[in-house]
C-alpha cells in the first residue's frame, strides 16, 4: 500500500466505500489511523509503517467486518503501540551475560517493576484515547473535523508514551552497562562479552577471508606477592590502576580491552599487523612498568612507590584457527614471556 494521505473529502469517501465501512464509526477510525494518522508518528520506522499498514489492510481486505475481526485488528494495534523503545532495548539487554546473580535479579526487578507501571499508565491513557476519539466520531461532525481531532489526540498520547520510553531506555542503557562489564574494573569487558568479541571477529575474517586480528594477554608479575605483602585491596588496587593503563591504550587504537580472569586481562586489535600489535604492547608494558604506585592505609596513599610489572603474550589469528586458538596462543607466548623473566612482551609465531 503507498502511503499517501486522503487529502480530500472524495478521496476518503472511496477508501470507505471500497472496504465497505463508510457506515461504521468504528472501523472509519481503524482508516483513519492507518492511511492518515500513522505516516506522520516519528516512533515508527517506514518499514514498520508499511508492516502495520499491509497487515491491517489485508485483514480488512478480507470483507469480515464483525465485532470479533474488528477485535483482533485493534488488538493487533494495541500491540504495535506498546512495542516501545524502551521495552525493546531491556530485551536485548538482557540477552546478555550477568555480572552477578543476586545483583541481576534487583536490578531486572526494579525495571520490570518500572516497566510495569508504565504499562498500566498506558493501558489507561490508550482507553481514554479509544473513547474520546470514538466520541469526536460519533459526535457526527465533519470528516474533516474528525481527523483534525484524531490527529491531535493521538499525537499527544505519543509524546507522553515516548517520554517514558527514553526513561526505559536509559534504565535499559544501565542494565546492559551491568551485563558487559566486569563488576571489579568497570572499564573492562566481563568475560563473556570478551568471549562473544572474539568469535564474531574471528567469524567475520573467515567470511571475508582479509583484514587482521591480533589479541594481547597481559598478566601481573608476582602478583601473589603483592597479596601477601599488602593484603588484597592493594592487589585490588593494583588491578584497577592496571585497568586504567590498558584501557587508555586500548581506546586510542579501537582496541577492546576485557578481564580474562584473575590478573590476566587481555587487549583485542582488529586491522592491526603482528608488529603493530607488539609495538602497543610494549607501550603498555613500558607505561605500567613506570606508573607511580602508591599503597592505600586506612585511606591514606603510602610515601613510597611500589613497582608492579606485567608479562605480555601477543598472538595474530592464521587461517583455520577459532576463537579458542587464538587466546591460547596468546595464553602461551605470555607464560613464554614469564619464563624468560617476565616484565616482557613475546610474540607467538606461526610454526614452519
Amino acid at each position: 500500500m503507498k502511503k499517501k494521505t486522503c487529502r480530500t473529502m472524495d478521496e476518503l469517501a472511496t477508501v470507505l466505500s471500497r472496504f465497505g465501512v463508510a457506515d461504521d464509526p468504528d472501523w472509519i477510525a481503524v482508516v483513519l489511523f492507518v492511511r492518515n494518522l500513522l505516516t506522520r508518528l516519528s516512533i515508527y520506522s517506514d518499514e514498520k509503517k508499511a508492516e502495520i499498514q499491509r497487515e491491517v489492510l489485508d485483514e480488512m481486505s478480507k470483507g469480515d467486518l464483525s465485532p470479533a475481526r474488528l477485535d483482533e485488528v485493534t488488538a493487533m494495534l494495541d500491540m504495535y503501540i506498546m512495542q516501545t523503545i524502551g521495552a525493546l532495548e531491556l530485551e536485548d539487554a538482557l540477552t546478555q551475560e550477568k555480572r552477578s546473580a543476586v545483583q541481576l535479579v534487583n536490578e531486572m526487578d526494579a525495571i520490570i517493576d518500572s516497566m510495569q507501571g508504565h504499562g498500566e499508565r498506558q493501558n489507561r491513557k490508550l482507553d481514554a484515547f479509544k473513547e474520546h476519539t470514538v466520541g469526536v466520531i460519533r459526535s457526527g461532525k465533519n470528516r474533516s473535523f474528525i481527523v483534525s481531532k484524531v490527529r491531535e489526540m493521538f499525537q499527544e498520547l505519543i509524546i507522553e508514551f515516548k517520554e517514558e520510553a527514553r526513561e526505559l531506555e536509559e534504565r535499559a542503557r544501565m542494565l546492559e552497562h551491568s551485563a558487559n562489564f566486569d563488576p571489579l574494573l568497570t572499564e573492562l569487558h566481563n568475560r563473556r562479552a570478551l568471549d562473544a568479541y572474539v568469535q564474531a571477529s574471528v567469524l567475520g575474517l573467515r567470511k571475508d577471508n582479509r583484514g587482521a586480528l591480533c589479541l594481547m594477554m597481559i598478566d601481573v608479575d608476582h602478583f601473589k606477592r603483592v597479596n601477601d605483602t599488602y593484603g588484597h585491596q592493594a592487589g585490588d588496587d593494583v588491578l584497577h590502576a592496571l585497568a586504567r593503563i590498558i584501557n587508555a591504550h586500548a581506546i586510542q587504537f579501537h582496541g577492546f580491552a576485557a578481564r580474562y580472569g584473575g590478573e590476566e586481562l587481555v587487549v583485542v586489535a582488529k586491522n592491526m599487523s603482528l608488529h603493530e600489535a607488539e609495538l602497543k604492547a610494549e607501550a603498555i608494558r613500558l607505561d605500567v612498568e613506570r606508573y607511580d604506585f602508591r599503597v592505600r592505609t586506612q585511606g591514606r596513599l603510602d610515601d613510597h612507590p611500589v613497582q608492579f610489572t606485567v608479562s605480555i603474550g601477543v598472538a595474530q589469528w592464521q587461517p583455520g584457527w577459532d576463537a579458542g586458538t587464538l587466546l591460547s596462543a596468546a595464553d602461551t607466548a605470555m607464560y613464554d614471556a614469564k619464563s624468560r623473566g617476565r616484565n616482557r612482551v613475546i610474540s607467538h609465531r606461526k610454526s614452519s
